[in-house]
């Protein structure tokens, strides 16, 4: 940071921040936006993906003067005449560029001519350039040599060494929680370095994901056993372990050691093939004498009169056919993400009677992680969970989801529009049943879960009569915000928010890291519209509004 910020004292030339995926190249971005002195004036773009035209209306845009220019000489102009007033009140001007990579050739070099803009004795724009390690593989060809001369610094990031992840485990755990009563044993410090090679962003994942499982089982203390479960359930969702450990092992791989692996491959497939023939063998010879029977096959048994499993959560079980990936190469598309052809019931409390409620939390938990076109994770560490909210919260944030529970009426939960977990009791009372809505159509729903492969349809007079008024809402936070931001909060977290209340048509607003009245005013304006409390603090139901409203992202709807 500090060779950062002398860098922009010093008013000349490029700075070129490169790093692994997740090392915190924006992070450190926007670090410096916060840190900037009253004399500095910022422009940060985030989507690069622009020609060079594009790119100059965009520079304009933040920095907050006209873009209506059709022609690069007209947008250079207005822009050279804003940098020239700024240079008169002696304040900097910097533009930050992340995910520089992104950038084509042209428009690196529309930026090498817009650092041309100067006087006779200083730069009148400071460029800052932030992208992945091909920034710099460009920067360094003969066609930007220009470019690649006017860096004045470069900064690389590289992953944490175990010592400095122990230590930024601690802090963000001091930071959050102000005591140390939450601890990681050096077993689940060692499991998460090892997988996460010291990125930082993988250490967040697996730190959260192994909190959040702790939580669940009601532990302070977080061991080895609970840290690699967690993992293992980040690795089977795809997320790459180490990932700039990787590249550079896939960039020091010689052709010696390929033709290694190569012939190692052949003499494993030989004794593979060797070892099935001789199983093969063996287990045909078993069943010949009587030792083992014959595998039987079960007919399918109506889904509504079936028994429910009481196996492994999210265990994909016989029973459940509709809640596994089906088949064919690749896995089929998820049932509940196409028409479904529920079952109309006259009798929801049959339907209830015939479940139990570890069994329907699971079926109801699988359909919702399908409705968000998840594929469910089987977690034997639920199982032990006694406590329904707990156990909804771990499985969704396992796969990639949040759980918001809501205790208010039917029309709540349009206004929402997702998918949710209803919570249902029989008549009389008893252990509570768990159903997914999944549709409304008028006045009648689809739920799934233990209500078979394709669902039922009720109407709602039934849906209320059973249910408690207690809903388990699944949503998805694409943007990553925190717990709750209000008017005290300032950083780039807001900025985030600002630049994406933006894009939805709240263009008034100041893209600056701070909660302005401008801000506010736009998310109670939010809230009222979707009949959420009206107090200008952005909590879970006010970002799944602002989601909401942005119909481009993959959101699965109650109604369409």
């Amino acid at each position: 940071m500090a060779h950062l910020v002398y860098a922009i004292s010093q008013g000349d030339g490029f700075v070129e921040i490169t790093g692994e995926v997740g090392t915190g190249k924006t992070t450190l971005a926007r670090a410096l936006l916060e840190n900037l002195d009253e004399h500095t004036e910022a422009a940060y773009i985030f989507n690069p993906k622009l020609d060079s035209l594009q790119l100059l209306k965009a520079i304009n845009d933040e920095f907050g003067v006209d873009s209506s220019g059709s022609s690069a000489k007209e947008l250079i102009d207005t822009l050279n005449a804003f940098l020239m007033e700024k240079k008169m009140e002696g304040t900097k001007v910097v533009l930050i560029i992340d995910e520089a990579q992104n950038l084509n050739k042209d428009v690196l070099e529309q930026l090498r001519l817009l650092s041309n803009i100067e006087t006779t004795t200083s730069k009148l724009i400071q460029i800052i350039l932030v992208g992945q390690p091909e920034l710099g593989e460009m920067l360094d060809s003969p066609e930007l040599r220009q470019l690649g001369q006017r860096i004045t610094l470069t900064c690389y990031l590289t992953p944490l060494t175990y010592q400095e992840t122990k230590e930024y485990i601690d802090h963000r755990i001091q930071v959050a929680s102000q005591r140390a009563e939450v601890r990681f044993t050096r077993g689940a410090l060692r499991a998460i370095y090892r997988y996460s090679g010291g990125v930082p962003r993988l250490i967040n994942i697996s730190c959260d994901r192994a909190l959040l499982t702790a939580y669940g089982l009601n532990r302070k203390k977080i061991t080895g056993p609970i840290a690699r479960a967690s993992i293992r359930e980040l690795a089977a969702r795809g997320y790459v372990k180490g990932l700039g450990l990787q590249r550079r092992r896939k960039l020091s791989l010689s052709m010696g050691l390929l033709v290694g692996v190569f012939v190692a491959v052949l003499y494993l497939a030989s004794l593979f093939l060797i070892i099935h023939r001789s199983v093969d063998l063996k287990i045909n010879t078993m069943i010949e004498s009587g030792e083992i029977e014959r595998p039987k096959v079960t007919q399918k048994v109506d889904p509504l009169t079936k028994p429910q499993p009481s196996g492994g959560a999210f265990a994909m079980t016989q029973g459940n056919p509709g809640l596994s990936r089906g088949g064919g190469e690749g896995g089929a598309a998820p049932k509940s993400r196409l028409q479904l052809s529920p079952l109309t019931v006259s009798d929801l409390g049959g339907v209830l009677a015939k479940v139990n409620r570890r069994s329907s939390r699971t079926l109801a938990m699988k359909a919702v992680i399908d409705l968000w076109s998840g594929t469910p994770e089987n977690s034997p560490l639920l199982n032990d969970m006694e406590d329904d909210q707990a156990f909804f919260k771990v499985a969704a944030r396992q796969n990639g989801l949040l759980i918001q529970r809501v205790e208010r009426d039917f029309d709540f939960l349009l206004k929402l529009n997702l998918p949710a977990v209803l919570e249902f009791y029989l008549q009389g009372g008893g252990t509570p049943r768990y159903l997914t809505l999944a549709k409304t159509n008028g006045e009648d729903v689809v739920l799934l879960g233990g209500a078979g492969e394709e669902g039922i349809q009720v109407d709602r007079d039934q849906l209320t009569s059973y249910w408690s008024r207690v809903a388990y809402v699944a949503w998805k936070d694409f943007l990553n915000l925190p717990g709750i931001l209000s008017p005290q909060n300032s950083g780039d977290f807001i900025l985030t928010l600002k630049m994406f209340m933006h894009e939805l048509g709240y263009k008034d607003l100041d893209i600056t890291p701070v909660y302005d009245d401008k801000t506010e005013r736009a998310i109670k304006q939010v809230q009222r519209i979707h009949g959420i409390q009206v107090d200008g603090v952005v909590g879970p139901l006010t970002k799944i509004a602002l989601y909401n409203e942005k119909t481009t992202l993959n959101i699965p709807r109650l109604t369409e």
